[in-house]
Formats: structure tokens, C-alpha cells, sequence
């Protein structure tokens, strides 16, 4: 949706249909997570998961994410996605 939407053309993202992110030219990256500022993507169902206490650390603080993340009884895979300009934290 966000492809079909215009969001990603000529940004870096993610998916598990990176055809469909290319085609209408989004800058597609091989990564669980990618951050552009305002648009994170993530590469699919676990990754998806990943991308819950990420958006969690980066508007709430690692503290919180931390606690979510036992409550789902799921470690996040990757703590720093891939960013094209944007790090976690940042504004």
C-alpha cells in the first residue's frame, strides 16, 4: 500500500515483495528494518516484529521497548536498523 501510495518512490525500504517496491521506484534494501526518517520499513512477518520495539525505542525510549519485549516474550533480532538518513533516536 504505501508502494502503490507513493511513499517509497526514490527512498530506501523493505519488504518481502521487493519487486513491487522497485517497480515504482523505491530504493529497496536487503535488511530486516530500514529507517528514513519518516518512513520504516520492514522485510517481512518477523522483521515486522522486530519493527514493533524499534518504533517503540525510537518515540519512547529502550526502556519501554525493553519491557515490551518480555511482555511478547520476543528479543528483537537486529537493535540498529539499516537508515538512509536517520539513526534510531534521531530527529
Amino acid at each position: 500500500m504505501t508502494s502503490a501510495a507513493g511513499l517509497t518512490s526514490g527512498r530506501p525500504c523493505t519488504t518481502l515483495a521487493k519487486a513491487e517496491l522497485a517497480a515504482p521506484g523505491g530504493k529497496v534494501i536487503d535488511a530486516r528494518v530500514v529507517d528514513d526518517g519518516n518512513l520504516a520499513t520492514a522485510g517481512g512477518v518477523t522483521s515486522g516484529i522486530d519493527l514493533a520495539p524499534w518504533m517503540i525505542t525510537h518515540e519512547c525510549g529502550a526502556s519501554l521497548a525493553t519491557r515490551v519485549e518480555s511482555v511478547m516474550e520476543y528479543e528483537q533480532h537486529s537493535a540498529t536498523p539499516s537508515h538512509a538518513s536517520h539513526a534510531p533516536g534521531s530527529s
